[in-house]
């Protein structure tokens, strides 16, 4: 296997680790109020920490990369992990396990946000192939995560997250040991603002709102079964989600003509928000079968959509070590959607539904004007002191 191929395999498979053991908290969350004592708050705040890690650290790890090279990211992200769910697995009060999770945390950035250097850094030509696999990877991690977390005795999901970690963590840094950095600088690197990162921010905090509003929206309108069916349209949204990513990340790379596709995920992905919306508020009937299909389909269309994009912000930085720091920023737009709307607009879908899915489709519709005002992308340059 090409050394190119296996740190890209590496970094996937590692990816699907960081989602998976950041999601099986999802279903453990009873399981933690009762066995820590705590307040329903703390324990969310758990789930919570990866986003706010990726506001906080991922412009910085989009300049690290692009002053050292891969390889001390991806270790140090390797490590965060290792101690941070060893501390989980361990943990004898609360504070020790919110200790643990911060620093598992902390890899989310470091892993993710640079991704536009990190392939092109390591030899990665296929990078939108690249770029779907990647997300693709995590989100599916993060659906294995959140179903088999209810499945399995809650110490079992804590020790399994920490050793398939260890286990495709410690393939990627065998990876990408070849790629060692150079002790120099590049000159100036900057962080190039794009009309991409809207995309990001409409895409990240709708997905996320959908999945923390749905059971209460349900419940709201009396369907019956309506905890175990927001629990199935979370997972199916993730799922969704990782095959959009791998599948239009494949077909974008055997295309001639990306922002067409952009245009035909963005209109898509308008459609199935529309509808999920709909459903959500109650205006068309939301029975099991339909939220499922609708869900099921906005994970795929808006997904594949958030790669493309994320892939375009890339190519707008013009170099490949300025792309890890366009991604990062982009990242960076996307977890502040995370953190913000859902919080400020997810009760709006009991207490004022209307307005609630006008906001929704008005954001919407400003990201899908985005791939038909842009110019196209372009090839990076090879400038770069890692080959």
């Amino acid at each position: 296997m090409a050394t190119s191929n296996r740190v890209l395999l590496a970094y996937a498979l590692f990816a699907l680790s960081l989602g998976f053991s950041w999601f099986i908290l999802a279903p453990l969350v009873p399981f933690l109020i009762t066995r820590y004592h705590e307040s329903l708050s703390h324990v969310l705040l758990l789930i919570s920490l990866y986003g706010y890690a990726m506001i906080l650290l991922s412009i910085p790890a989009g300049y690290w990369v692009a002053r050292r090279g891969p390889q001390p990211v991806l270790m140090t992200a390797y490590g965060l992990t290792v101690v941070g769910l060893f501390l989980r697995v361990v943990a004898p009060s609360f504070q020790v396990f919110l200790v643990g999770q911060m620093v598992a945390a902390l890899a989310y950035p470091l892993l993710i946000a640079p991704i536009g250097s990190v392939l092109r850094l390591t030899g990665v030509t296929r990078s939108q192939w690249g770029t779907g696999l990647v997300i693709g990877a995590l989100f599916f991690g993060m659906a294995l995560g959140a179903l088999s977390g209810s499945r399995v005795p809650p110490a079992t999901g804590l020790l399994l997250s920490f050793a398939v970690a260890v286990l495709f963590g410690g393939w990627l840094v065998r990876a990408v040991r070849p790629f060692r950095a150079e002790h120099r600088t590049l000159g100036k690197v900057r962080l190039v603002v794009s009309p991409w990162w809207v995309i990001g921010f409409v895409v990240a905090s709708v997905s996320v709102m959908f999945g923390s509003v749905s059971t209460v929206a349900l419940i709201h309108l009396h369907v019956a079964g309506a905890e175990a069916l927001g629990g199935n349209l979370t997972a199916l949204t993730f799922l969704g989600s990782a095959t959009g990513a791998m599948v239009f990340g494949w077909v974008a790379e055997r295309g001639e003509r990306p922002l067409r596709l952009q245009r035909v995920l963005g209109v898509l992905t308008v459609a199935f928000l529309t509808l999920s919306g709909l459903l959500l508020v109650g205006r068309l009937s939301p029975t099991a079968f339909g939220l499922e299909g609708v869900f099921f389909g906005f994970g795929i269309f808006s997904n594949g959509w958030y790669v493309l994009s994320l892939e375009s912000a890339a190519l707008a930085a013009g170099s490949e070590t300025g792309a890890g720091l366009a991604t990062a920023g982009y990242s960076m737009a996307s977890n502040l959607g995370v953190a913000i709307l859902p919080v400020v607009l997810g009760p709006l879908v009991v207490t004022a539904p209307t307005t609630w899915l006008t906001i929704l489709i008005i954001m919407a519709l400003m990201a899908v004007v985005v791939p038909f005002i842009a110019n196209p992308p372009s090839s990076l340059s090879r400038r770069t002191a890692f080959r």
